[in-house]
C-alpha cells in the first residue's frame, strides 16, 4: 500500500458521523462497505444512539474518548460548520476531518483551515479503503458493549445492559448512555466512571459490566 492515503492504515478508530439505522443512507452503508476492512468503526447519531448498525452501537456523540482519530463527515456542509464550532467551544481536541463528497464547500474549508484543523476533501473514505486496498495494520478485537437507559414503567431507574460483540439492539426506552468495552474504560463521562468504580477486587470491567447488568 503506497501512497497519499497510506496513512489510514494506521487509524485503528473511526467516527462516521451521520451513521443512523436508515438503511439508504450512505453513512449506513459505509459499515456494509467498509466494515470488512478492521476499522473500529463508530457510528454516531443523536436520534439513533443506543441502537446498532451490524452489532455496532451508535453513539450520540463521537466523545466517548477523548483522543478520537478520525471523523468522517456524512452531514452537510453547514451542519459540520454547527458541530465544530460547539466542539471548538467545549474545548474538545479535535481529530483529522474527512469530509465525504457533498459535505465540502469553501466556507467550511476556510473555517477549517482558520481553526488550524487537518482535512481531507474530495474523495469518499469508503471508495479510498478498497479502492486503493487499505485495511488497518493493528485492528483492535470486537468489543462488547453496554448500555443505560430509564426505565419506561414510571419507576425512573436505570437499567443496565451487556451485550456480547456483535450482538444487534434497537433501544426503545431514553438513552443514559451507550458504549463499547474501550469506550467504558476510558471515558471520562459520569456514567463509565460510575461504572468502574463498582468494580470488586479480583473482578475485571467486563465482569462488573455483566454482573450489573
Amino acid at each position: 500500500m503506497i501512497g497519499e492515503f497510506e496513512w489510514l492504515g494506521t487509524i485503528r478508530t473511526v467516527h462516521i458521523i451521520g451513521a443512523g439505522l436508515n438503511q439508504k443512507k450512505p453513512a449506513h452503508r459505509a459499515f456494509h462497505d467498509a466494515g470488512h476492512k478492521g476499522f473500529r468503526m463508530i457510528p454516531v447519531h443523536s436520534k439513533d444512539a443506543g441502537s446498532t448498525i451490524l452489532g455496532r452501537p451508535i453513539r450520540p456523540d463521537p466523545w466517548g474518548s477523548d483522543a478520537p482519530e478520525l471523523f468522517v463527515f456524512f452531514l452537510s456542509a453547514s451542519s459540520v460548520i454547527q458541530e465544530l464550532r460547539k466542539w471548538l467551544i467545549e474545548g474538545r481536541d479535535i481529530p483529522f476531518i474527512w469530509l465525504q463528497p457533498g459535505a465540502e464547500n469553501p466556507e467550511l474549508e476556510e473555517f477549517l483551515s482558520n481553526s488550524r484543523i487537518k482535512y481531507s476533501t474530495g474523495r469518499c473514505w469508503v471508495v479510498t479503503v478498497n479502492e486503493d486496498d487499505i485495511i488497518c495494520k493493528n485492528p483492535l478485537p470486537e468489543q462488547p458493549w453496554c448500555l443505560q437507559t430509564t426505565s419506561i414503567d414510571g419507576s425512573d431507574c436505570s437499567t443496565w445492559q451487556h451485550f456480547s460483540a456483535g450482538s444487534d439492539h434497537i433501544r426503545n426506552s431514553p438513552l443514559e448512555w451507550v458504549g463499547d468495552l474501550i469506550d467504558l474504560q476510558t471515558s471520562n463521562e459520569i456514567i463509565p466512571r460510575y461504572i468502574r468504580s463498582l468494580v470488586n477486587e479480583g473482578e475485571t470491567l467486563e465482569d462488573a459490566s455483566i454482573r450489573l447488568s
